[in-house]
């Protein structure tokens, strides 16, 4: 079997220059589409559609958005993690590092999607009208003002844990 290069059993597989370069790119083009597109509904759609909108409209408008951007959390943030999985026995607790804050970001986002969200939702749908009629105090206000923050605060983890992934994998170049 001449040609064939032996790799000792556990040594670390050596990938191309080229490879690694189209790796990388592929890696940056995800990062770019994934965070990206969450960051343009926090902070440029989500507004917009509340100025401009009935906030029973923004709000269905946002959250059909949201979950669309779940699919390609799972996507991205699934085809990152794997990338950085793969440099694991190279790269040892730098790359175990990256695919962690990869795998914190898609988890996030599944808590914020499929245990915060359909809460909301239940809220919404059990309001006849708007929110905002409803008394300050009223309880089904106050869940959904907590539920809001909540997902808030969830969705800035999913961009600091996927920026922080992708300025790791910029800065191991």
């Amino acid at each position: 079997m001449a040609g064939i290069p032996i790799r000792r059993r556990g040594a670390p597989i050596e990938i191309p220059p080229s490879r690694r370069i189209a790796i990388a790119i592929l890696e940056t083009l995800l990062y770019i589409v994934w965070l990206g597109s969450l960051a343009g509904v926090a902070f440029i759609a989500a507004p917009a559609a509340f100025a401009h909108a009935p906030a029973q409209n923004a709000g269905a408008i946002v959250g059909a958005s949201l979950r669309a951007l779940t699919g390609l959390a799972w996507s991205c943030g699934g085809i990152t993690l794997i990338i950085w999985l793969s440099r694991i026995s190279r790269e040892g607790r730098l790359a175990l590092l990256g695919a962690l804050l990869v795998a914190g970001a898609v988890a996030a986002t599944d808590y914020a999607q499929w245990s915060i969200a359909p809460r909301m939702d239940a809220i919404v749908g059990e309001v006849q009208g708007p929110l905002a009629s409803l008394p300050k105090d009223d309880h089904r206000r106050v869940t959904f003002d907590a539920l809001h923050r909540r997902s808030s605060g969830v969705y800035a983890i999913v961009l600091v844990f996927g920026f922080a992934a992708a300025a790791l994998s910029a800065a191991r170049r």
